[in-house]
């Protein structure tokens, strides 16, 4: 996560207006009676939460007639793991109190505690469990902290970020009609890492709300944290009410929540869409024939992708036409005349005495070329690019995605070309099929599919992947007429988006996919 104030990795200060909506959520009101309401924030940072859970609480015992400190020091949890955090934490805390006319050495021990909220055993049940957990990917997690970490939590799996682990442990510590509202990434939704405790919502909890706001700015500074606010209780609902913002501004006192049925499994990309992915009418871009592919990677693309005027009298039959994403953004595909350096023949490394401006050429960058892990890993094979060069591909007709889905247009390769490491392809014996998947991708039938349940960046901007564009479901090619077919292929010709819009929408609608 990109910092901007120079705080501490995954340490992000939240908005008021995302406080006052977590706390609501939960019922955590000042109109309520808060007595006997236990609170848990397990990630407190200097008290943005905090601040407001004392003035609610306040406000509550006025009303309520209820003593103030007793029901502070029995219910109320604060917990931060930086010392020199935790200690603004307790001076902002003693401050609002003797702010509001109390004293604040009324206040006993326990309201606070400076640790691991991960590793804090003695937990009672909780009614409402509040915050904004850190954000810490993966790689950056100690290394004897993931050992204990994979012994004690069941979704500690597949390169989770460390904000699985909160809600798994407060999950755990709901007590029967208690509510969790966290804010953080939306990206356990979609994500290998999140399925674990996708599925644990699913069969133990029920998801009461996703309030998915990665287009807005809900913290106090820029970050890209995909921010989504989900809340969760053990009693089962009828309905999951869902909300994703269009724009950078949320005003949560208007948003518009439409009711979706309550996940059921760890799958959860039915859930965000306007029509069901699993119907006959749908199916995967593999069932249908096609093949889908990632361009090379060579771990040194200075030395292996070279510019025309650069190549230094290197056999050509050793130079391989490469194209790279930024070709692709335009009204059409534009090489840049470079090419990959090709160390292969026959499926194997090629013999550099048989090419000897190819052996000068990779001696010269042997050094380089050696402290690839790949090289270290093999050292008799220092000049191997990370993935085997196969001529066969320029040649065969491919369908190139860039990675970043912001391109206008989907081009087809008609066999000129091998792709760079950050384009997919897809490959079918038949071109056309190709001009028809292309129209379908481009499609805001599939865009929305895309965007709901593959990897966004920042803005909302839906990635290809190959993990993603697997999940995706179109419809079936072979059910097209011969008048869509034609109407699809003449638009993707005139780059007509506008009219594979309405062709798309119109045959979805023809096969009751969705509503026209």
């Amino acid at each position: 996560m990109n910092r901007k104030k120079g705080r501490e990795h995954g340490e992000v200060f939240t908005n008021l207006d995302v406080v006052h909506f977590i706390l609501n959520e939960v019922g955590y009101t000042e109109n309520s009676n808060l007595k006997d309401v236990s609170i848990l924030e397990p990630s407190a940072g200097t008290g943005v939460f905090a601040t407001e859970i004392i003035n609610r609480l306040i406000k509550s015992s006025k009303k309520f007639d209820f003593d103030f400190f007793e029901a502070l020091n029995n219910n109320v949890s604060f917990i931060e793991l930086k010392k020199e955090t935790f200690d603004q934490l307790t001076y902002n805390i003693k401050n609002v109190i003797e702010n509001r006319g109390y004293d604040s050495d009324k206040i006993k021990n326990n309201l606070f505690y400076n640790g691991n909220y991960l590793e804090i055993d003695s937990f009672k049940k909780k009614d409402c469990i509040v915050g904004n957990p850190p954000y810490i990917r993966h790689e950056l997690i100690e290394s004897q902290a993931k050992k204990r970490y994979k012994q004690q939590f069941r979704t500690f799996k597949f390169r989770a970020d460390i904000y699985i682990l909160f809600y798994e442990k407060s999950l755990n510590i709901l007590s029967p009609t208690g509510k969790l509202s966290f804010i953080c990434s939306n990206r356990w939704l979609y994500n290998q890492y999140g399925q674990l405790l996708r599925k644990k919502i699913a069969k133990e909890f029920h998801l009461q709300k996703l309030i998915n706001i990665e287009k807005s700015t809900p913290f106090d500074e820029a970050v890209i944290a995909y921010p989504c606010i989900s809340t969760i209780t053990k009693e089962k609902e009828e309905f999951t009410y869902y909300f994703e913002t269009k724009s950078k501004e949320v005003d949560f006192q208007n948003i518009k929540l439409r009711k979706i049925i309550p996940p059921q499994n760890d799958s959860w990309s039915n859930l965000f869409l306007d029509y069901n992915i699993n119907q006959d009418a749908l199916s995967s871009i593999l069932e249908q024939g096609f093949k889908i592919g990632i361009g090379v990677a060579t771990g040194a693309d200075k030395v292996f992708i070279k510019h025309s005027s650069e190549i230094n009298g290197i056999e050509k039959s050793r130079l391989v036409p490469i194209l790279k994403s930024k070709a692709l953004k335009g009204d059409e595909i534009s090489w840049d005349n470079s090419y990959v350096i090709n160390p292969f023949e026959g499926g194997e490394l090629c013999k550099l005495d048989d090419y000897p401006h190819l052996k000068n050429y990779l001696y010269a960058n042997k050094t380089i070329l050696e402290k690839r892990h790949i090289a270290k890993k093999n050292p008799n094979n220092w000049f191997k690019t990370i993935d085997k060069i196969k001529l066969e591909l320029v040649r065969t007709p491919k369908l190139l995605l860039p990675d970043l889905s912001g391109s206008k247009f989907l081009f087809i390769d008609r066999g000129n070309y091998y792709p760079h490491h950050n384009i997919y392809y897809i490959t079918h014996e038949d071109i056309d099929n190709l001009k028809l998947l292309a129209c379908l991708l481009m499609s805001e039938f599939v865009k929305n599919q895309l965007s709901q349940i593959g990897i966004r960046m920042n803005g909302g901007l839906p990635r290809y992947q190959s993990q993603t564009l697997k999940k995706l479901r179109i419809p079936l090619l072979k059910s097209l007429n011969y008048d869509t077919i034609s109407k699809l292929l003449k638009s993707y010709e005139e780059k007509n988006m506008v009219e594979i819009n309405r062709i798309v929408r119109a045959y979805c609608a023809q096969q009751c996919i969705y509503e026209a």
